[in-house]
């Protein structure tokens, strides 16, 4: 069982900061990987795993991040020339 599926055995502020923790990881390993070209699935697979995440759970996350980032550096890049 995951960290954010664990039935309320953990209190509310140690949920809020791994939530913000996984946040604030995803949002700068995506500028770190499309700034090399890449949509960054795998570091996305591992803050997931890092705040305990379900794999059922990091899987299609992982996947529609993945997609986004992608989609947005495939755009910039057409927009560019």
């Amino acid at each position: 069982m995951g960290f954010f599926s664990c039935g309320g055995t953990r209190n509310h502020a140690v949920l809020l900061t791994a939530t913000l923790i996984l946040t604030i990881s995803i949002f700068l390993l995506a500028i770190l990987y499309s700034s090399v070209g890449h949509a960054g699935a795998s570091g996305y697979l591992a803050a997931m795993a890092l705040v305990g995440l379900a794999p059922d759970e990091m899987k299609p996350t992982a996947l529609v991040l993945n997609i986004f980032v992608g989609c947005i550096g495939a755009f910039r890049f057409a927009k560019a020339g």
